[in-house]
């Protein structure tokens, strides 16, 4: 255990000290332990983790001859254990109190490999989908237990934000903070009150902050898709070279995207000196007139392997079943497709000419629930809706007609035509894509399967027409507590063959006993739909996986989910590549975002259609760039680094 870090602080940590220091640092407590030893009842509060984690003292652990030790002696008891836990890394403390991650081999000696050999500076370029963001995250806390880390900066994409920021809370209980789209980002004062810090590079570099940003004293600075930093002429590179870190992670998958140069670029960062001069660098490594073929290769691989660690999926041995995906189209009828015509032509006039807001970077339009009115009020005449109450509204309607219904009625308070369109939502029962998703159940007998609902009505909607079949399943959602959310899985795996869940499903838990999965509505964020694949489609699954997608007709979910098939074979893709290639969309913008934007250029159907395949080429440029820089990378790395 470690003390607070007002009264110690072990920021370099014992393997990167000099012997002197270190001697200095494990030499024993004097013979008069100081007067100042607190109260028997102070301990618990005084002594905690550098995580905050409180330490419960027993005195009964510490009776030496039949008599209780006194408040000295269980100091004494106290500092020898600390020692003995910063004294070496054989027992790791960040595998203690996870939820959901499994303790898989290559990530464990990856996390005692850093902390012997590389000091807290490291490139982590592990193969996609063989878990960096899982590793950082180990390293992370192993960090801030020891005491050897208190103020962390985490730079990622921006569509990666929120994903970041559900795995450190659930599954690593680690909180960080998001800086708000305010005024109050802009100011030295958060980013001085705020320890751990999570963010988009984009945001972080914005002229206004990036200064602010620099000027704080980071002991940990973890940059994921650390590729977007290869070029020293950018302000992705020079926000990273201005920081003030002692430790550094960067996290990519494609370190070198183009040339040796980039290489170069990003361990300049990581260990400025490493590589000596750039002009050094490229008489001994670079062959004159083709930057991509080094010169020297082992002697770079050596170099290399000091600052680099690449486990590949050869090497891990991951082979996963088959993975079958489909696409169901509900084609709705009578009143339900006259409601979506209108539905249509009522939110082209209310967001025409809806100017471009500046969104979260944890914003998911399309993959929440959110009140459609909750920004409005009764007194409200605007013609317009903001951008929330638009995407949310576009979601419902590719959802199901209970989700518009509920989007709609707060607004219906003050919308005659609003509360016209929830009348007549409310009363369709049976909708087109009820009956596609019954006639899949009755295909699927046999399996296990996950149903994925983005809205909490939709969620109760399908709960209650299974129930009227006499099916049974459980239901796992984020109002649930965690205990009820346990029960939910443990019926699922043990009794029932179906669960039901909203997006929280995603969250930290492994279910890959299943072997089936439905989306019955779709996010808009295509990571999002791979991270539900990946909750049955991982390590550990023996069999073959099946994933059905139902869309309306029309809707913008099949809009989306034809671009990803067609241009970029999403469910063929390896869990983790959506977002590598998603990374490399010009300004790294969130995709959600981009599609709403289509959608409000758009003046009709026809339009639209034009729009998407755009965004479709856009995506196929942005893949074949992810797939050379592959190549290049396993070209000139191989497996020469786990």
């Amino acid at each position: 255990m470690v003390r607070d870090r007002e009264e110690i602080t072990f920021g370099e940590g014992f393997e990167g000290m000099s012997s002197k220091k270190r001697n200095a640092e494990v030499a024993p407590p004097p013979a008069e332990p100081p007067a100042s030893i607190p109260p028997e009842g102070l301990f618990a509060d005084r002594w905690t983790t550098a995580g905050g984690i409180p330490v419960a003292f027993h005195a009964e652990s510490f009776r030496d001859g039949g008599r209780t030790s006194n408040p000295r002696d269980l100091l004494l008891h106290l500092e020898l254990a600390r020692l003995g836990l910063l004294r070496g890394f054989d027992e790791l403390l960040c595998l203690e109190g996870l939820t959901g991650v499994e303790h898989l081999p290559h990530q464990i000696e990856t996390v005692r490999k850093v902390l012997r050999q590389f000091h807290g500076r490291v490139l982590l370029a592990d193969e996609v989908g063989l878990g960096k963001t899982i590793e950082a995250c180990l390293l992370l806390r192993e960090y801030l237990l020891r005491g050897m880390v208190h103020r962390v900066l985490i730079l990622v994409p921006a569509p990666l934000v929120s994903q970041w920021h559900e795995e450190l809370g659930a599954k690593f209980h680690l909180d960080f903070s998001i800086p708000p789209r305010t005024a109050a980002a802009d100011r030295e004062e958060f980013w001085m009150e705020n320890d751990c810090v999570l963010t988009s590079l984009a945001f972080a570099k914005a002229r206004k902050r990036s200064a602010v940003v620099a000027a704080q004293p980071w002991d940990l600075v973890i940059v994921d898709e650390a590729h977007h930093c290869k070029n020293r002429s950018t302000q992705n590179w020079q926000l990273i070279n201005a920081l003030q870190r002692r430790y550094m992670f960067l996290l990519s998958a494609t370190p070198v995207q183009n040339n040796l140069i980039e290489l170069y670029n990003l361990l300049t960062l990581l260990l400025p000196g490493h590589l000596k001069t750039e002009a050094d660098f490229k008489k001994h490594y670079v062959k004159r007139g083709n930057p991509r073929d080094p010169l020297n290769r082992q002697r770079l691989r050596t170099l290399l392997g000091e600052v680099m660690i690449r486990n590949t999926r050869s090497l891990v041995q991951l082979n996963l079943p088959p993975r079958y995906a489909q696409t169901v189209i509900a084609h709705p009828e009578g009143v339900e497709a006259d409601l979506y015509r209108r539905l249509t032509a009522y939110l082209r006039r209310r967001g025409s000419g809806l100017v471009k807001d500046a969104p979260a970077d944890d914003a998911d339009p399309g993959q929440v629930e959110i009140d459609a009115a909750e920004e409005a009020s009764p007194s409200d005449t605007s013609p317009k809706v903001s951008r929330l109450q638009l995407s949310s509204l576009l979601s419902a309607q590719g959802s199901n007609p209970v989700a518009v219904a509920a989007s709609l009625e707060k607004i219906g308070l003050f919308d005659p035509e609003a509360a016209a369109l929830a009348r007549e939502a409310a009363t369709i029962g049976e909708s087109a894509k009820d009956r596609r998703l019954l006639e899949l159940l009755k295909q699927s007998e046999g399996h296990k399967l996950l149903i994925f609902v983005n809205f909490r009505r939709t969620l109760a909607h399908v709960a209650d027409l299974l129930a009227a079949r006499g099916q049974e399943f459980s239901v796992f959602s984020g109002e649930q507590t965690a205990h009820e959310k346990d029960e939910a899985v443990a019926l699922f795996r043990e009794v029932v063959p179906i669960m039901l869940c909203t997006e929280s499903g995603g969250e930290g838990r492994n279910l890959q006993f299943a072997d089936t999965l439905i989306n019955y509505d779709l996010p808009w964020n295509p990571m999002r739909i791979e991270q539900r694949v990946g909750r049955i489609h991982r390590y550990g699954q023996t069999r073959d996986v099946f994933v059905f997608n139902l869309c309306t007709d029309g809707s913008l979910e099949a809009r989306i989910l034809n671009v990803l098939n067609q241009k970029i074979r999403m469910f063929e893709l390896v869990v983790g590549e959506v977002g590598s290639i998603l990374g490399n969309l010009e300004e790294g913008d969130q995709f959600e975002s981009l599609v709403l934007d289509l959608w409000l250029k758009s003046r009709d159907e026809t339009e639209l259609s034009r729009s998407f395949e755009d965004l479709g080429d856009t995506l196929l440029e942005a893949q074949e760039t992810y797939v050379q820089a592959k190549e290049l990378d396993e070209a000139l790395f191989g497996e020469d680094f786990q």
